[in-house]
């Protein structure tokens, strides 16, 4: 049998995630007087990835295909795409060294504005969207999912 690089690489991404989010939810607390508890939610996810890491799997076993380079894509030549790409990446990192300091509100509310301005929308709306999508998902997860989030620079301010 013969696998592509590409497919092989996507299998093993695949399983490694299943096996990581399988792992760390055995640390998660049962629920008390409930059938299910904080466990279930990724262990489905785990067993999606495995779903999907066995059908490229038997995809490429009825393939029969061999692929030695790596193709890019027809959008890595387009003006602008690396840098988008090269943004977003760079914006998750920092998301993920702002957000205690500064943060759920302020580094949400920031990281949105910027993506939304780098691809192309109107200061009306990117300042509309984002300011939704912050409240809206703090209340979620701060109000009704009582995940405790940072409240960074606004200490006092947000709950």
């Amino acid at each position: 049998m013969k696998v592509s690089d590409f497919t092989l690489a996507l299998v093993l991404l695949a399983l490694a995630l299943a096996l990581a989010m399988a792992v760390g939810a055995l640390s998660f607390p049962p629920m008390p007087g409930q059938a299910f508890g904080p466990k279930l939610f990724p262990n489905i996810v785990a067993a999606g990835f495995v779903l999907c890491a066995v059908a490229l799997i038997m995809r490429a076993i009825k393939t029969k295909t061999l692929v030695i380079s790596v193709v890019r894509p027809e959008w890595w030549n387009e003006p602008g795409r690396r840098g988008n790409l090269a943004i977003l990446l760079g914006s998750i990192v920092a998301y993920t060294l702002l957000v205690e300091r500064a943060g759920y509100v302020l580094t949400t509310f920031a990281l949105l504005v910027l993506l939304m301005k780098r691809l192309g929308a109107s200061w009306r709306a990117t300042l509309f969207a984002s300011f939704l999508g912050t409240a809206s998902t703090y209340i979620m997860f701060a109000y009704w999912l009582r995940v405790p989030l940072p409240s960074g620079l606004l200490a006092g301010m947000v709950r």
